[in-house]
């Protein structure tokens, strides 16, 4: 007999566990627990495993990291790694190429569109690499200098996998990548 699997409960991302730290700032905080024998007690926030999340949390914290990952500027940009092909896959290079310090002209759809896959496969392990799809959105006005992407993935996940689409705005003068809808 098998269980049907909760699909409002999803196994979490490890950084979760490091966020959750960070945002309640206790790391430091000194937790002396005895027993009534006086045995030290291991504390909760030391003991307590990975917890289920909703989909909605893990959405928004792959929203976040993904955001993280499309402003940080890849070292490619700044060096040349032609014959390093194990650095421009490490984390060295982790990041999106700089298209800031480039024109419009330079910058060609299918050039951003290919580096952005490239950056997801590449630096973000949640998302199934088969299943990321980015296409263009013509419908933007070229007068407001940004381009918009349509990302579609599937999020993995335990039991389940999570199909995920979110938009790309990329801002063609500063170069910052806004993530919207994941």
């Amino acid at each position: 007999m098998t269980v049907a699997p909760k699909k409002d409960r999803l196994s979490p991302p490890l950084m979760l566990a490091f966020r959750a730290a960070y945002d309640a700032r206790d790391a430091r905080k000194p937790i002396e627990l005895r027993d009534q024998y006086g045995e030290r007690v291991i504390a909760g926030r030391r003991s307590t495993g990975r917890f289920p999340i909703s989909e909605t949390l893990l959405r928004r914290e792959v929203s976040h990291d993904v955001e993280t990952l499309l402003n940080t500027i890849a070292l490619e940009s700044t060096l040349d790694l032609t014959g390093y092909a194990c650095v421009r896959t490490s984390i060295l290079n982790y990041g999106f190429p700089d298209i800031a310090n480039r024109s419009i002209d330079e910058v060609t759809d299918e050039e951003l569109s290919d580096a952005l896959r490239m950056s997801l496969t590449t630096y973000e392990p949640r998302l199934d690499r088969k299943s990321i799809r980015v296409r263009r959105d013509t419908t933007v006005d070229p007068e407001q200098l940004k381009l918009r992407f349509f990302v579609q993935s599937d999020l993995k996940c335990e039991p389940l996998n999570v199909p995920v689409e979110f938009v790309a705005d990329v801002d063609l003068d500063s170069g910052d990548i806004q993530i919207n809808r994941l």
